[in-house]
């Protein structure tokens, strides 16, 4: 990926930890903003691993994903919502 200047994108790198596991993220994004994702990844997992002991950490990474995306599915609902009031109002 390059930017618009002609200079090439910089990659960053950042190591996280989510559950008992280390990472290393690679991307364009600032690594405070890669490692608040983490966290973010990093505090639902840990909360439903604790909830639910006995699954394997593959399905608690699959119910991880799945609370993360209804979040976000609200969130763009809301989102939606709140431009639409935005519009009605002007």
């Amino acid at each position: 990926m390059s930017l618009g200047n002609g200079q090439a994108a910089v990659k960053h790198r950042v190591q996280v930890r989510i559950g008992d596991e280390e990472y290393v993220l690679r991307g364009d994004a600032a690594p405070e903003h890669m490692q608040r994702i983490a966290a973010i990844v990093h505090a639902k997992f840990s909360e439903l691993q604790a909830a639910y002991r006995h699954v394997p950490r593959h399905r608690v990474a699959i119910l991880t994903a799945l609370h993360l995306a209804d979040e976000l599915e609200r969130l763009r609902r809301e989102n939606r919502e709140l431009l639409a009031l935005l519009e009605e109002a002007k």
